[in-house]
């Protein structure tokens, strides 16, 4: 992804369709800062709902898209922003510390997989390769657990949205 495009839909706030075709997803938001290798975008799901803020690689980042009717009316629906956090962005587990620090949980995304490989909790413990995360179980199970995991893994980071929200606050 061309740096200077995406600067520029920064300094527009342009509302924009993000598409991880790895993944099979897309993801409608604003892009709130990236670095060399990173993006952050606020998350707004279809019908203007806020979804936190995530960071994702760019190399994850197949296209994205600007200006077409269904964005433009997601958008409308959206009525006053939320405030993103300012999120370090230096590597994808500096940017984890940051939002656990920020928010007090976190959700990982591994692989290319979409939502079945993705594990929300926080960080108990943390070195340069791998992760413990203390687990938090859905709401089904309301069990915790201890998730060993390899930074090297991760290709994404969020923390914000309404189910990975409403799952810490019955942990607590």
């Amino acid at each position: 992804m061309q740096t200077s495009h995406i600067q520029k839909l920064i300094d527009d706030a342009q509302f924009v369709d993000l598409f991880d075709d790895n993944a099979e997803e897309s993801f409608y938001g604003y892009i709130i800062q990236q670095s060399e290798e990173l993006i952050q975008l606020e998350v707004y799901d279809s019908e203007g709902r806020s979804e936190g803020t995530m960071i994702l690689d760019k190399e994850d980042v197949s296209r994205i898209r600007w200006g077409h009717t269904e964005a433009t009316l997601t958008e409308q629906l959206i009525g006053q922003r939320v405030d993103s956090p300012s999120i370090d962005l230096q590597s994808l587990c500096q940017t984890a510390r940051s939002i656990s620090q920020h928010y007090g949980y976190l959700c990982l995304t591994l692989g290319s997989y979409g939502t079945d490989k993705m594990y929300i909790g926080q960080i108990h413990e943390d070195e340069e390769e791998s992760l413990i995360m203390h687990e938090y179980g859905t709401r089904a199970r309301h069990e915790r657990s201890f998730l060993l995991l390899s930074w090297g893994d991760v290709t994404r980071v969020q923390a914000g949205g309404i189910y990975e929200h409403n799952l810490h606050q019955l942990y607590h």
